[in-house]
């Protein structure tokens, strides 16, 4: 199996969205059972999912049963497929993986890329990124601040500045305290503030 055989599907049923990953043959078997469609109906989104392959913008969309829509697509590449494992296309802030719907071989595939289908998972993936970016951004900061402390080029009221600024953000001025209260997550709380911020501007 290649990635591009992967078919990415979302129902939404009253508004709460399910997400499967399947072959193309579970995915035809399962959009018969459960959709109320004409044949003629079913060979239109065949048609439509086939030419999902390739790009990754288009969807098929159906409404194929009363308050149900059925969303899918042909997976594009792995950055799409960790995207949707996310819930990158959900608008149901609740929605789950259903890895009882998806088709074993897929399940399979993920395995061996080492990719997870846990939504927990993928929430703790995008705090340690947040976090690591955090503190590379502090670093380059605080390096920032170091340099000019030091350069013996700058006047010494752009080094009083410097230094000034490092024991206003960091609480010290010295490199080697820096590195270890970083390490040791002293400045991680400002993180936590930083995303309490982002959530009340709605960002």
């Amino acid at each position: 199996m290649n990635i591009t055989d992967i078919i990415l599907v979302t129902e939404n049923h009253k508004g709460s969205e399910t997400n499967s990953l399947m072959d193309f043959m579970d995915f035809l078997d399962f959009a018969v059972k459960e959709s109320w469609l004409s044949l003629k109906e079913l060979a239109e989104d065949m048609a439509v999912l086939g030419r999902t392959c390739g790009g990754k913008e288009k969807w098929m969309e159906s409404c194929f049963a009363e308050n149900t829509t059925l969303f899918a697509r042909y997976c594009a590449d792995e950055t799409q497929l960790e995207v949707f494992l996310q819930g990158g296309y959900n608008t149901d802030k609740e929605w789950k993986f259903d890895e009882q719907r998806c088709s074993e071989n897929c399940l399979d595939y993920l395995k061996a890329l080492g990719i997870s289908t846990d939504k927990r998972s993928w929430q703790e993936h995008g705090q340690m990124k947040k976090l690591d970016e955090h503190r590379s951004r502090l670093q380059n900061q605080f390096s920032l601040f170091y340099a000019l402390s030091q350069n013996e080029l700058a006047t010494d009221s752009i080094k009083s500045e410097a230094v000034k600024a490092m024991y206003e953000e960091f609480g010290t001025g010295r490199q080697e305290v820096f590195t270890k209260n970083l390490a040791d997550g002293k400045y991680d709380p400002d993180l936590a503030h930083e995303i309490k911020q982002q959530k009340t501007r709605g960002i």
